[in-house]
Protein backbone atom coordinates (compact mmCIF):
# COMPACT_ATOMS: atom_id res chain seq x y z
CA UNK A 1 0.00 0.00 0.00
CA UNK A 2 1.30 3.94 -1.00
CA UNK A 3 1.81 5.97 1.61
CA UNK A 4 -0.95 8.21 0.06
CA UNK A 5 -3.78 5.50 0.61
CA UNK A 6 -3.37 5.99 3.83
CA UNK A 7 -4.92 10.07 3.98
CA UNK A 8 -8.36 11.03 5.12
CA UNK A 9 -9.32 13.97 2.96
CA UNK A 10 -11.91 16.30 2.58
CA UNK A 11 -13.20 14.39 -0.41
CA UNK A 12 -14.06 11.22 1.34
CA UNK A 13 -15.59 13.32 3.92
CA UNK A 14 -19.71 13.23 3.37
CA UNK A 15 -20.73 16.84 4.05
CA UNK A 16 -23.71 17.31 1.94
CA UNK A 17 -26.83 17.86 4.25
CA UNK A 18 -29.06 16.37 1.47
CA UNK A 19 -26.93 13.58 0.81
CA UNK A 20 -26.53 12.77 4.69
CA UNK A 21 -30.88 12.59 5.18
CA UNK A 22 -30.98 10.50 1.79
CA UNK A 23 -28.67 8.07 3.63
CA UNK A 24 -30.72 8.28 6.82
CA UNK A 25 -33.99 7.63 4.80
CA UNK A 26 -33.46 5.37 2.08
CA UNK A 27 -30.82 3.66 3.14
CA UNK A 28 -29.55 -0.06 4.51
CA UNK A 29 -28.09 -0.22 8.10
CA UNK A 30 -26.65 -3.16 10.41
CA UNK A 31 -25.42 -3.19 13.93
CA UNK A 32 -21.73 -3.87 15.07
CA UNK A 33 -20.82 -2.83 18.62
CA UNK A 34 -20.06 -0.21 19.61
CA UNK A 35 -20.81 1.19 15.91
CA UNK A 36 -24.32 1.55 14.22
CA UNK A 37 -22.92 1.58 10.14
CA UNK A 38 -25.50 3.44 7.86
CA UNK A 39 -24.87 3.24 4.26
CA UNK A 40 -26.66 4.07 0.67
CA UNK A 41 -24.93 2.01 -2.57
CA UNK A 42 -25.17 4.14 -5.85
CA UNK A 43 -23.26 3.77 -9.21
CA UNK A 44 -19.63 5.51 -9.00
CA UNK A 45 -20.25 8.80 -10.58
CA UNK A 46 -17.18 10.90 -9.53
CA UNK A 47 -13.44 9.87 -8.49
CA UNK A 48 -14.37 9.40 -4.75
CA UNK A 49 -15.96 6.18 -4.20
CA UNK A 50 -16.10 6.05 -0.90
CA UNK A 51 -17.66 9.21 1.51
CA UNK A 52 -17.83 8.68 5.33
CA UNK A 53 -19.21 10.25 7.94
CA UNK A 54 -18.57 10.10 11.47
CA UNK A 55 -21.35 10.63 14.14
CA UNK A 56 -21.44 10.88 18.28
CA UNK A 57 -24.55 11.44 19.46
CA UNK A 58 -24.51 14.26 22.71
CA UNK A 59 -27.28 12.01 23.58
CA UNK A 60 -24.67 9.22 24.51
CA UNK A 61 -21.73 11.56 25.58
CA UNK A 62 -22.52 14.91 27.15
CA UNK A 63 -18.72 16.45 27.27
CA UNK A 64 -17.53 17.81 23.98
CA UNK A 65 -14.50 16.41 24.89
CA UNK A 66 -15.06 13.16 24.90
CA UNK A 67 -17.15 13.06 21.44
CA UNK A 68 -14.59 14.59 20.11
CA UNK A 69 -12.43 12.19 21.27
CA UNK A 70 -14.38 9.44 20.07
CA UNK A 71 -14.72 11.07 16.27
CA UNK A 72 -11.31 11.02 16.44
CA UNK A 73 -10.47 7.63 17.16
CA UNK A 74 -13.01 6.33 14.80
CA UNK A 75 -11.45 8.53 11.94
CA UNK A 76 -8.06 7.26 12.66
CA UNK A 77 -9.14 3.71 13.11
CA UNK A 78 -11.03 4.00 9.43
CA UNK A 79 -8.31 6.01 8.14
CA UNK A 80 -5.78 2.65 8.83
CA UNK A 81 -8.49 0.53 7.64
CA UNK A 82 -10.30 1.97 4.71
CA UNK A 83 -8.48 -0.32 1.97
CA UNK A 84 -11.16 -2.92 2.32
CA UNK A 85 -13.92 -0.71 1.52
CA UNK A 86 -11.73 1.05 -1.31
CA UNK A 87 -10.63 -2.31 -3.39
CA UNK A 88 -14.48 -3.48 -2.78
CA UNK A 89 -16.38 -0.62 -4.59
CA UNK A 90 -13.66 -0.08 -7.26
CA UNK A 91 -14.08 -3.66 -8.05
CA UNK A 92 -17.78 -3.89 -7.93
CA UNK A 93 -17.72 -0.52 -9.91
CA UNK A 94 -20.21 1.30 -7.24
CA UNK A 95 -20.19 4.17 -5.14
CA UNK A 96 -20.75 4.03 -1.14
CA UNK A 97 -21.81 6.65 0.84
CA UNK A 98 -21.56 5.18 5.04
CA UNK A 99 -22.15 7.03 8.06
CA UNK A 100 -20.71 5.68 11.38
CA UNK A 101 -22.53 6.44 14.52
CA UNK A 102 -21.16 5.84 17.96
CA UNK A 103 -23.53 3.50 20.74
CA UNK A 104 -21.90 3.33 23.95
CA UNK A 105 -21.99 5.90 26.40
CA UNK A 106 -18.09 5.38 27.30
CA UNK A 107 -15.33 5.96 25.68
CA UNK A 108 -13.22 3.16 24.54
CA UNK A 109 -9.35 2.91 23.97
CA UNK A 110 -8.00 2.93 20.36
CA UNK A 111 -7.08 -1.06 20.34
CA UNK A 112 -10.55 -1.68 21.14
CA UNK A 113 -12.40 1.32 18.60
CA UNK A 114 -9.57 -0.40 15.72
CA UNK A 115 -10.93 -3.84 16.48
CA UNK A 116 -14.53 -2.93 16.00
CA UNK A 117 -14.21 -0.76 13.15
CA UNK A 118 -12.30 -3.76 11.31
CA UNK A 119 -15.14 -5.70 12.69
CA UNK A 120 -17.93 -3.52 10.68
CA UNK A 121 -15.66 -3.59 7.70
CA UNK A 122 -15.79 -7.41 7.40
CA UNK A 123 -19.60 -7.50 8.34
CA UNK A 124 -20.24 -4.93 5.57
CA UNK A 125 -18.18 -6.64 3.47
CA UNK A 126 -20.17 -9.86 3.50
CA UNK A 127 -23.56 -7.65 3.36
CA UNK A 128 -22.68 -5.77 -0.12
CA UNK A 129 -21.36 -9.21 -1.50
CA UNK A 130 -24.56 -11.02 -0.68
Amino acid sequence: MAEHQFKFTKQERLCSETRITEIFQSGESFMSYPLRVVFLVSKAEDATQVKVLMSVPKKKLKHAVDRNRVKRLLRESYRLNKQLLWDLATELGFSLEIAFIWIPSEVLDFAKVEKKMKDAMAKFEKVLTE
